[in-house]
């Protein structure tokens, strides 16, 4: 066994080789019957295979993944996805400078539990055109790569965009970014296009477009930028777009735009919705949330519900970021509104003007290390989000409304949350945390959400502790945990104090699943229980699979919720006995009826007696009231000022 250990993990190390690839298939094919030592192998080699990258975006784990043996004969493809049906892309003005591309699907576009509500969704982009200057902000996701350059050729000239302005990225937007250099590319005298885009969105372009050579020729002929606080896209010698960076767990790419000429903030995936026109009988002529709150309420909170209530507590930060820097404009408030708003935009201008003053007398050093720099409040006249209306006419009660969710949902976690960890090689595990963290929040529990790719063990770990319950969800990536669950996994079972918290497991797989055995047999043999049955999900979750998260995750919410009703009551009945009261005053209740002995002592002198009326005198303060007859020899102990004692005698005791 000791050479079949050897060979294995020689070939999980060297496991871009077939032959190896092979031959670790076939050795764990014929060490099956056992159990115990294939999975100490299978771990060991895991230990050694570190396939996650320690970069915050997402790695490509496709190169890590071994070549599979025919041990039992795995799946030759992948399955492939539907073709997504594109009903149109809406070209429509949202105001002088700025033109919407809202690509719309009327049908449930993935199964992922955002898309739940069945309503439909639009991609938007945005066009900006001021002076001689055009701006693209955003492309959409590759289920309407062709139909969205095609309409955006047919709007300008691809050459005549200067700028592309990227406010979050996933692998699955590059092929639309890749189509639209192509198509810019055939014209002539082309001018060099500038990407604007934050950090982690620039790693994944990267590693994205150079898989091919082709992808790598379209990136050296444009000039990317990494958008920093501070960085600005130029548009005239008088406008300027305002790039503010805003990373959350769910989107740590992300950016918002601010156009002060047309005072609109494009806040990316923030204040989005999952909602076509057709859907909520629009014509579309308009972009914007004609109808209102009534219309689009139920998909603003569907939207927030599932991407970051169960971040609320990391989200928290960026959202309140944006509320302090937006100031909604006298257009969307009422008379009274609008009067607040404009004194409390007075008074942060007033302050931000005499804190620009005190920076020019004391030198911006000193302000930056000790005096407090204030944001200027932004005028935006209309949030642009990617997904759903233009929210204009519901702009200060979505604003509102964010705040008072977010808020909802971090003191939900201080009365009792689940935690949810997860890493997620292709999005699939990613989705099953989604569905399963919004089931625990539809339940009225607080939930955690942790990414275990950027998040650490320590956070983890804390997490785990600070919860009444916990989920865990891996990949399986060439039969094993990832490390970075490896090593989660390896935390908590050694923390004693969490395994009386109910648990669960899940997790996608593309050919054998071993991951989720893995969970599921330490956990149990650790002497965790299991809130609910294991999850397996083959490639992509269906919508059955997506139901059987959220449902999973509401049992164990619902399992916590039922513990914590139990352990108030318990509390509630040891109020109602002592009154909620402190020490002094349960021992005071008690003197009703009670046999005592009254000890008193004045320096070396000392005496007691037996005493039965005793009792209650008042309640705050506590104080009782005892009767001492003046031949009793204590009587000369109880003087005003000193102290005495009184004793309750156990039951039984009377006669001692």
């Amino acid at each position: 066994m000791q050479g079949l250990s050897g060979l294995c993990q020689t070939s999980t190390v060297r496991v871009h080789h077939p032959a190896c690839a092979a031959q670790l298939w076939s050795i764990r094919s014929s060490v099956k019957s056992s159990a115990s030592h294939a999975s100490r192998l299978l771990r060991d080699a895991a230990v050694q295979s570190r396939p996650f990258s320690s970069c915050r975006t997402r790695p490509n784990l496709r190169k890590l993944r071994p070549v599979q043996a025919t041990a039992s004969a795995p799946p030759k493809d992948l399955p492939k996805e539907e073709k997504i049906k594109v009903d149109e892309v809406q070209v429509t003005p949202v105001t002088k400078h700025v033109t919407a591309f809202r690509s719309i699907c009327t049908q449930r576009l993935k199964f992922e539990i955002e898309y739940g509500l069945k309503r439909g969704t639009t991609d938007n982009c945005y066009v900006i055109q001021e002076n001689n200057t055009v701006v693209l902000v955003d492309v959409p996701d590759q289920a309407f790569t062709d139909d969205f350059v095609s309409a955006l050729e047919r709007f300008i000239s691809l050459k005549d965009i200067q700028h592309l302005v990227v406010t979050q990225l996933t692998p699955k937007h590059v092929p639309s970014i890749k189509a639209f250099l192509q198509r810019r590319n055939t014209s002539d005298n082309v001018s060099q296009l500038q990407i604007t885009l934050s950090n982690p969105a620039k790693q994944v372009l990267k590693s994205t477009m150079e898989k091919d050579d082709e992808g790598s020729k379209l990136l050296e002929v444009v000039n990317v930028v990494t958008a920093k606080t501070g960085t600005t896209v130029t548009l005239s010698e008088d406008s300027k777009l305002q790039l503010i960076p805003v990373p959350t767990p769910r989107w740590p790419d992300l950016l918002c735009v601010y156009h002060r000429t047309d005072r609109l903030l494009f806040t990316s995936n923030i204040f989005s919705a999952h909602v076509a026109p057709s859907v909520v009988n629009t014509s579309g002529e308009s972009p914007k949330d004609v109808g209102g709150w009534d219309l689009y309420g139920q998909d603003w909170r569907h939207y927030f519900d599932c991407m970051l209530a169960p971040v609320a507590k990391q989200a928290a930060g960026g959202l309140d970021k944006l509320a302090d820097i937006i100031s909604p404009s006298a257009e969307t408030l009422s008379t009274q509104e609008a009067a607040v708003g404009a004194l409390q935009k007075t008074l942060k201008s007033a302050q931000a003007a005499l804190e620009g003053r005190q920076a020019a007398v004391f030198g911006e050093q000193a302000m930056s290390s000790g005096g407090r720099m204030t944001a200027i409040p932004l005028t935006v006249n209309a949030l642009c989000p990617s997904h759903g209306p233009v929210v204009q006419s519901s702009l200060t009660e979505l604003l509102r409304s964010y705040q008072k969710w977010t808020t909802d949902q971090i003191e939900n976690a201080k009365k009792g949350k689940i935690a949810v960890l997860y890493a997620s090689a292709y999005g699939n595990t990613a989705g099953m945390a989604q569905a399963i963290s919004r089931g625990i929040t539809k339940a009225g529990i607080g939930v955690e959400t942790l990414n275990l790719e950027e998040d650490s063990v320590d956070d983890a770990l804390a997490a785990v502790k600070e919860a009444k319950g916990f989920i865990i969800g891996s990949p399986t990536l060439g039969g094993h945990l990832p490390t970075q669950v490896q090593t989660a996994l390896g935390a908590i079972v050694r923390e004693s104090s969490v395994r009386e918290l109910p648990c669960g497991v899940f997790g996608s797989f593309g050919w054998s699943g071993e991951a989720v055995d893995e969970l599921e047999n330490r956990l149990k043999d650790a002497g965790f229980n299991m809130a609910f049955k294991p999850i397996r999900v083959k490639f992509k979750p269906s919508a059955k699979d997506v139901q059987i998260c959220e449902e999973s995750g509401v049992d164990l919410a619902q399992a916590v919720h039922k513990a914590m009703k139990v352990q108030e009551r318990q509390a509630g009945s040891s109020q109602v006995k002592t009154g909620g009261a402190s020490g002094v005053e349960q021992a005071v209740g008690r003197l009703v009826g009670s046999m005592c002995v009254v000890t008193g002592r004045d320096e070396d002198a000392e005496s007691a007696m037996l005493a039965s009326w005793v009792s209650q005198a008042s309640f705050d303060p506590p104080g009782l009231s005892i009767a001492v007859k003046k031949d009793r020899a204590v009587e000369t102990l109880l003087v005003m000022g000193n102290k005495f004692n009184v004793n309750v005698l156990a039951q039984g005791n009377e006669k001692v």
